[in-house]
């Protein structure tokens, strides 16, 4: 029995009794053994395995998903970083450092190269590549003469030199020579008459130069310093673009106001002897350091920022003593300042969804833990009314619960970097992690089993801890008491008593409130890692624990309204139902509990997804206006303005256009100078182009009637509109304006007030506006874009009133932006999409924005994806739990109740009724669970949507939040979800019927017997 033995027949000097009499004599004055409590876990074990793999079960769920958040989390993130930082291109990631001064000398040189090894080593060892390219560039000089052919040196565009020195053992694989040779240092201890040279193919056709030419340098001025230069070869990149050459150009581009600057190669030596007699001409020397970025994550981030602002600094204060002015240029420390702001968002959702579930796991573990114990509780009460201590009853299962916490804290971190793993392939998009250069060998190296093994332990301890809190109470037991709770219930659970659930609810109440009124998404981006308070991370698994406890409350209430009900009906089954849940609801109190946080759990995920996605859709959306967005260099005029719609609308797939002006203007000098973000829209196709992107909470006005009303105010027609020949915005013809709620605010107008506006190009006179409607947004324009907010007016009166404050003397005569739509089918939107930009210089674009190309990278982007794959798996996870709690309990339930039932089959009743009976109490139990959990879901998404501006992948504080977010119901998904715990539910009542239509009084008084 693993308890100290009990000798057989009366001892002496013992007086003979009842046999428990004599059991509990025999106790008396014995020490339990100490491996007393291990005897009985191992005695548990075989008797009660069944529900001992259901509760590991459920504290390995728990470890895994414990484990699973840091390793996912660190994976999403890593990716994140990676294409944050390669996406900034190598002039982005890499590391240049420019030293400029004058007069240059080889000694000069060598210190400076010597300081900038050594920093670099000291500073960023740990993430350059050990090879570090280095070459000087002069300052131009005007060409003096090619061979026998001399050059004006007075033109105004004459053509010139730029001669840079290469280390080109160095530079050979990234050079294509198409004649000749490289440049070779001058003999020693000689004066070489000219240097050798290598020119571009472009210079060589252009300047039509041959090898063995003589190239002569002249610096300006005077030009009687000259650098004489003999070309010994030709050549050009081997791929310009490649990340080698760190953006330089060896591509001389000339227009009407500048002239071609060419490249001319020497050799090192060469090079110092070349300029160094030229005293006033300024070198660059650059030191390209190479970023490895797969050495750079999110673990070592923090101090990269750090190392390259002390760089700056040593460089800085060697560099200036030498007389050196010294810059290093790279992105690299913004884009990880970006990263680290946007994943300290992310932290915020991301342990929010993985809070409910691991709590959900420990719940499903104590009703599991509680099964067992209830199936135990006559043996328990057994051994210790036979002098079993309850420090032995309760050491057997704690030592059953730590067996299985620690088989779940072992095999835990191995499956949770499996999942992390298959989460990150099957949610973000290959091309997202190929893009970001985030291979497979460097996802595994990341995802690392042994870095959670401290959260595994964690886990395995709060499992055990679960099956102890379960087993506590059923050990103070004895036979009589347990007998007294198997007929009624008659101690109320310890949180209704203490009134915890109003506690918890209190206490959520707060954690909102601090989140709606003490500081959103801007604030918590400004603090970073200080943003994800306790209170805040508790607040929505809190919700849905107080939430799940208060409708516990109403349980017994419902199951007794319900007895009596039936009362007043025919038939003894629903009231015997409804009386059993009502005498007794603890054992069905918790699987209602653990399907209305299933439920909850799984609503709240689905619709937190499906949010997620609707806010993709209108973040894009917002950001573009229309499907395509063309921004123009400078603003067109009225004839080119005609020919570039007129060959935009030929495009296929263009299906409409509408043209647009956007200009940062300021109110007047009495209200303060402020800046405003103006938009002027054609109000007569701005519908019909870019309606799909507006939204109906953008304003209380529909969008056709601000347009109409827009259309209506305009001053005469168009064409004498945009002239100024209407007068608009005079003061007698005030343009009609939409105003964000922000510009009422701080110009303190309301609809109907006038104000006045300086407009580009307008000599200091004013124009005046008369506010026709105040909205909340309006696509591509942010209310905190500017200090003053947005307005938006018609194109016609906006050009005009230009015009009129200018007097005609205007440049801004024309829209500079245009707004298309394109036909829905995908092929065809990509097709014009293309098109456009092949016409980039055409059309004077300087940059298009494509709804649904950007739609797809804010969906495929590391943070949202695998904030998705999350929600994916916490949904599924509580749908499982919920399936598997259901049908463990019906099952234990009926088999627990054996008795019961066989007495009522002896005394008549059918196995029919007996089904009904069943089937009566299991519902009242489901359809709480699932209606309640229902409630549950939908409170929770509601009171957790600020939660959904964390997961956004934006970090400008300006945009964040705009456009307000909406949830979103996948009605699919969620009918799915629904339907398999409906399956379930069937599947348990069968289990549970069938047990019980076979059970006999004959056979039941035979149950336990040895």
């Amino acid at each position: 029995m693993g308890v100290a033995s009990v000798k057989r027949g009366r001892e002496p000097g013992r007086t003979a009794g009842t046999p428990l009499q004599m059991q509990r004599e025999l106790w008396k004055g014995r020490r339990p053994s100490p491996f007393a409590a291990a005897g009985l876990a191992r005695r548990r074990l075989g008797s009660g395995w069944q529900l001992l793999l259901a509760v590991g079960l459920g504290i390995l769920v728990a470890v895994v998903l414990i484990s699973t958040v840091p390793l996912y989390s660190t994976l999403v993130s890593n990716i994140q970083l990676q294409a944050t930082i390669n996406q900034a291109g190598a002039l982005g990631r890499n590391i240049e450092i420019q030293a400029v001064g004058s007069p240059f000398t080889a000694t000069v040189s060598q210190q400076e190269d010597h300081l900038v090894r050594q920093y670099s080593q000291q500073y960023l060892s740990g993430i350059i590549q050990p090879t570090i390219t280095n070459y000087d560039v002069a300052d131009p000089m005007l060409i003096s003469s090619v061979g026998a052919t001399p050059y004006d040196l007075q033109a105004p565009l004459a053509p010139q030199v730029q001669f840079e020195a290469f280390d080109y053992a160095a530079t050979a694989a990234h050079m294509h020579l198409i004649q000749g040779t490289t440049p070779q240092p001058p003999s020693p201890g000689t004066s070489a008459t000219a240097y050798d040279a290598l020119i571009t193919q472009q210079m060589a056709t252009e300047q039509h130069i041959t090898l063995g030419d003589l190239l002569t340098g002249a610096e300006f001025g005077a030009h009687d310093k000259q650098i004489p230069a003999k070309v010994v070869g030709i050549w050009q990149p081997v791929d310009p673009n490649e990340a080698f050459w760190n953006g330089l150009s060896f591509q001389a581009v000339s227009t009407d106001t500048t002239p071609a600057v060419y490249p001319v190669l020497l050799d090192k030596t060469a090079f110092v002897a070349a300029v160094t007699p030229i005293a006033d001409l300024n070198v660059t020397q650059h030191w390209i350091e190479y970023t490895t970025t797969a050495r750079i994550t999110t673990d070592n981030m923090g101090a990269i920022p750090t190392n390259i602002g002390t760089l700056k600094s040593h460089l800085a204060g060697d560099f200036t003593a030498l007389g050196v002015n010294v810059a290093v240029v790279t992105a690299l420390d913004k884009s990880i300042a970006d990263v680290q702001n946007q994943l300290a968002l992310l932290g915020l959702p991301l342990y929010i969804v993985v809070a409910q579930v691991v709590g959900l796991a420990l719940l499903f573990v104590v009703a599991m833990a509680s099964l067992l114990v209830d199936g135990q509780t006559v043996e328990i009460a057994t051994l210790k009314s036979r002098g079993a201590s309850g420090a032995q009853l309760l050491g057997s299962y704690t030592a059953q619960g730590l067996l299985l916490g620690g088989i779940a804290a072992v095999a835990g971190p191995w499956l949770a970097a499996l999942l992390a793993l298959a989460l990150v392939r099957i949610f973000v998009p290959a091309a997202t992690v190929s893009g970001a250069g985030a291979g497979g060998a460097y996802l595994q190296s990341l995802a690392n089993p042994a870095a959670v093994v401290l959260p595994a332990v964690a886990g395995g301890l709060l499992g055990a801890g679960a099956v102890i809190f379960a087993a506590q109470r059923a050990s103070r037991l004895d036979v009589l008491a347990i007998r007294r709770e198997q007929g009624r219930s008659t101690r109320q659970p310890f949180w209704r008593r203490y009134y915890l659930d109003l506690g918890l609810a209190v206490i959520c109440g707060l954690g909102f409130l601090e989140l709606g009124q003490f500081g959103g998404e801007g604030t918590r981006a400004i603090l970073g890692q200080g943003a994800s308070s306790p209170l805040l991370l508790a607040a929505p698994a809190l919700l849905l624990l107080a939430g799940a406890l208060l409708l516990l409350r109403l349980f017994p209430l419902v199951a007794t309204a319900g007895a009596r009900l039936f009362t007043r009906g025919r038939g003894a089954t629903g009231v015997l139902a409804f009386a059993q849940v009502a005498r007794n609801p603890a054992g069905p109190s918790r699987l209602a509990l653990l399907l209305a946080l299933g439920v909850g759990l799984g609503l709240f995920a689905l619709t937190f997804d499906a949010s997620l996605q609707l806010s993709a859709t209108d973040r894009a959306a917002y950001q573009t206006g229309a499907d395509l967005r063309l921004q123009e260099n400078h603003a067109e005029a009225s004839k080119l303005d005609s020919q570039i719609q007129q060959r935009l609308l030929a495009i296929p797939g263009v299906t409409g256009i509408s043209p647009a002006y956007r200009v940062p203007v300021t109110t007047t000098s009495d209200n303060g100078n402020t800046s405003i973000n103006l938009l002027a829209i054609d109000p007569t196709s701005w519908n019909a182009v870019a309606g799909a992107t507006w939204r109906g909470d953008y304003a209380a006005t529909p969008i056709a009637t601000l347009l109409g009303q827009m259309t209506t105010k305009q001053y005469g027609a168009a064409a004498d509109d945009q002239a100024g020949k209407t007068q608009a915005g005079d003061a007698g013809h005030p343009v009609w304006a939409i105003v964000s709620q922000t510009f009422a605010d701080a110009v303190h107008v309301h609809a109907g007030d006038r104000f006045a506006l300086t407009l580009p190009d307008s000599v200091n006179a004013a124009s005046f506006f008369v506010v026709g409607a105040i909205v909340q947004e309006f696509p591509t324009l942010y209310p905190a874009g500017a200090v003053g907010g947005f307005i938006v007016v018609n194109i016609h009166d906006c050009l005009g009133a230009i015009n009129l404050a200018s007097s005609g003397a205007t440049t801004q005569s024309g829209p500079n932006e245009y707004w298309l739509s394109t036909t829905s089918n995908p092929a065809g939107h990509a097709a014009a999409a293309q098109k456009i930009a092949q016409l980039t210089s055409t059309l004077d674009l300087s940059k298009l924005q494509d709804r649904t190309q950007l739609q797809q990278s804010i969906a495929s982007n590391p943070v949202q994806a695998g904030m998705r794959g999350l929600l994916t798996v916490g949904a599924l996870i509580a749908a499982a739990l919920a399936v598997l709690g259901s049908i463990v309990q019906s099952a234990l339930a009926a088999r627990q109740r054996v008795v019961q039932f066989a007495v009522l089959r002896t005394m008549g009743m059918a196995s029919r009724q007996l089904a009904g009976l069943l089937l009566g109490e299991q519902l009242v139990v489901y359809l709480f669970g699932l209606l309640g959990g229902t409630v549950l879901g939908a409170v929770l998404a509601s009171a957790t949507l600020p939660y959904l501006q964390f997961s956004d992948t934006t970090i400008d504080p300006a945009t964040l939040g705009i456009p307000p977010y909406r949830l979103a119901l996948d009605v699919t998904r969620s009918l799915e979800f629904y339907a398999v715990l409906a399956v379930a539910f069937i599947v348990a009542l069968v289990i549970a019927a069938r047990f019980a239509a076979r059970v006999g009084l004959g056979k039941t008084l035979r149950l336990g017997e040895d």
